[in-house]
């Protein structure tokens, strides 16, 4: 077993390496591949998907996360619209989709065609969540299928459960489902919310007899979705799933009024979940992949099923699916929503048509489905079990396509500029930081350093205006930049060379100068990068010969002779990345045409923040000191123009509290 955890990290790790060299391949997709090849590869690798264990280990900590980090008012606002999705739509889904399918394939007895709809009317909310990190879906369409996947898991395992039941005795009754129905959800809510309430309290007293310990409180959290899933589910016979997702929203809640929250205990909460998220989610699509290969290889051989109809049948049950979801959401949107009624035609379809496109079923989906029996009640085997399996999983196929590959083109066109949330916040961050140069430069004492964080905050808007966050990110530049900034990157290769040639530079700060850009290149292009291997070889061998004859310098263990020559080699990358800056500048200058302008100024913009920040001295401890002095001086000045543009009505109250958050990481990393 151990083996096998291994192998599914090192998978989980590997796909996310692939995506970032194939970025139109999601990371579902990649992990769902990788999961079917081991399975073809090594039959014997498998792992059972026992639905119950699955929403437990996976689904629930992830519902418990998500449910803790939803934005409460936006969710809130759109209840009605999320109340129709997650329920209304799921039964209506369960009706029509089931009629569809029986209709399509006769074979399919009208209660197993309802247990096969149920399974697929669910989103997955793990799928959708991981996707549109990827695609720029307006807030209020994420938003509403981010609260529909927290809650439509529930309504839809519900359904599955009484037409399940009704496929294999042959009753049902609607009165008894719609009873049942409405406790198991309206109990699960209230499970939740007791439990966690409960949890908060036994927190508050473990802190009571001095055992402030960040580690006992962090297990806490982790171990909280499990425990109240199972109680819910083991104890109450209620939802499970609605219950971790209110567990969620009551603790984040809590969390805030509580006093005895504190900042390090936060990072260290997001941290971890976020690392937790990151595992659990490649698990889930790893897993998937592993059953696929297997339910299609039992298809392919089974006598019953013709394969060509049964491909046709799952394009027809996707078309339907979204076709409905569609059709349901316009008219959600034209008659149910106040808000919409207003808003354009144009911006409505478009609204609806993102929202059918983003209903991918996911792991919820197959799990359900597996969890059919192989035999009725009377001993007969199920009908068509084989049959209901491949269009399962070529539903969940189809969907997780559409969604990478389809949505993309949609999403991207006519978004209004209000919604776009990372727009309006790089804005308001630019204003901060620009506020607070204003405000340094008043000041008298210490220029030396000022002037230094000046730059700094220069550098970083720089970085904004570009199109990157204040770390880079080469993923965000365009395929025009990225052709340019590779052409630069080959410029500074070439005269970092020259200079070589012309001995106003060493051989060891070419060579580390050269690695650098190198690097650079590989993030920006997967297919330069491979062209550059070979080269790269060769000059490692030249290092290693190099470092070669260095050895004699480092057997005489001369301490501050090593530590000045280090401080020179600094010296020397810094210069050397200061004048190739400058080269550069001055070559995109001239080379700029109307056609090209707009992408090369943004070139320059980021060869401005080289050499600021290779121009920036080299600090003993002291100097540190003063500096970190300032530092923390201009942090408290970021933070007085946060708070004067909210209460100026600038930025909103989301804006706000996303700026000190980031203020404060920055923040913990100077205090280090």
């Amino acid at each position: 077993m151990f083996t096998y955890i291994l192998i599914l990290l090192i998978c989980i790790l590997l796909s996310t390496i692939i995506s970032r060299f194939i970025p139109s391949l999601s990371v579902p997709i990649v992990q769902i591949a990788i999961g079917s090849l081991i399975a073809i590869i090594h039959s014997e690798f498998s792992i059972e998907l026992d639905p119950h264990t699955f929403l437990v280990m996976f689904i629930a900590p992830l519902l418990f996360r998500d449910g803790k980090n939803a934005d409460k008012r936006s969710l809130w606002k759109q209840r009605r619209n999320i109340l129709l999705m997650a329920l209304a739509l799921v039964i209506a889904t369960v009706i029509l989709v089931g009629l569809i399918i029986n209709k399509l394939i006769p074979s399919i007895s009208l209660p197993s065609a309802f247990a096969l709809a149920a399974a697929l009317s669910p989103t997955d909310y793990v799928a959708v969540s991981v996707l549109s990190k990827k695609i720029s879906l307006p807030r209020k369409v994420l938003h509403l299928i981010e609260g529909e996947g927290l809650m439509n898991d529930a309504s839809g395992l519900v359904s599955f459960k009484f037409a399940l039941a009704a496929a294999l005795t042959g009753t049902f009754s609607l009165f008894d489902a719609t009873i049942s129905f409405f406790i198991v959800s309206i109990g699960g809510i209230i499970a939740g919310l007791v439990l966690e309430h409960i949890l908060i309290k036994f927190e508050l007293w473990i802190r009571s007899l001095g055992m402030e310990d960040i580690t006992v409180e962090i297990l806490l959290q982790i171990l909280t979705p499990f425990i109240i899933y199972l109680v819910s589910e083991e104890a109450f016979k209620v939802s499970g799933i609605l219950a971790v997702v209110v567990a969620g929203m009551v603790y984040s809640l809590s969390s805030k009024k509580l006093k005895f929250r504190n900042a390090r205990l936060n990072a260290v909460s997001e941290n971890t979940w976020s690392v937790l998220a990151y595992v659990l989610n490649g698990l889930i699509f790893i897993i998937v992949g592993l059953q696929l290969p297997n339910i299609i290889k039992i298809a392919f051989y089974e006598a019953t099923i013709n394969n060509f109809e049964a491909i046709i049948d799952v394009l027809l049950i996707t078309l339907s699916l979204l076709t409905l979801r569609y059709l349901w959401v316009l008219f959600m949107y034209k008659f149910g929503d106040n808000a919409c009624k207003a808003e354009k035609r144009s911006v409505k379809f478009h609204a609806a048509l993102l929202t059918s496109l983003s209903g991918v079923r996911g792991a919820v989906t197959l799990a359900t489905v597996l969890s059919i029996p192989l035999a009725l009640e009377n001993g007969e085997p199920f009908p068509e079990r084989t049959l209901i399996l491949f269009l399962s999983v070529g539903v969940i196929l189809t969907t997780l396509l559409i969604t990478t590959f389809i949505l993309p083109l949609f999403a991207n066109k006519n978004i209004p500029k209000e919604t776009d949330y990372l727009q309006i916040m790089n804005k308001a961050q630019i204003k901060v930081w620009a506020n607070t140069i204003n405000k340094l430069k008043l000041e008298i004492d210490n220029k030396k350093y000022i002037n230094m964080i000046i730059s700094e905050y220069k550098y970083r808007i720089h970085q904004l205006k570009r199109g990157n966050s204040y770390y880079k990110n080469w993923n965000r530049s365009s395929k025009e930049e990225k052709k340019w900034m590779l052409i630069c990157f080959k410029k500074e290769i070439e005269n970092t060379r020259k200079m070589l040639q012309e001995n106003k530079i060493d051989e060891s700060t070419a060579y580390f100068y050269e690695k650098s850009v190198r690097n650079k290149i590989k993030l920006m292009s997967s297919v330069e990068g491979f062209s550059l291997i070979f080269k790269e070889a060769l000059m490692r061998i030249s290092s290693l010969i190099f470092n070669i004859k260095k050895l004699r310098y480092i057997l005489r263990g001369i301490e501050n002779k090593k530590r000045s020559e280090q401080q020179l080699k600094d010296l020397a990358m810094k210069d050397l990345y200061s004048t190739n800056a400058k080269y550069l500048i001055q070559y995109v200058k001239s080379i700029i045409t109307p056609e090209n302008e707009e992408t090369l100024k943004k070139i320059i913009l980021y060869y401005q923040g080289v050499y600021w920040v290779a121009s920036k001295p080299i600090l003993g401890k002291a100097s540190k000191y003063e500096k970190k002095k300032i530092q923390i001086k201009a942090m408290q000045l970021e933070r007085n123009t946060i708070q004067s543009l909210f209460e100026n009505g600038d930025i909103t109250w989301n804006i706000a509290s996303e700026l000190r958050k980031n203020l404060n990481y920055i923040e913990s990393d100077v205090l280090r």
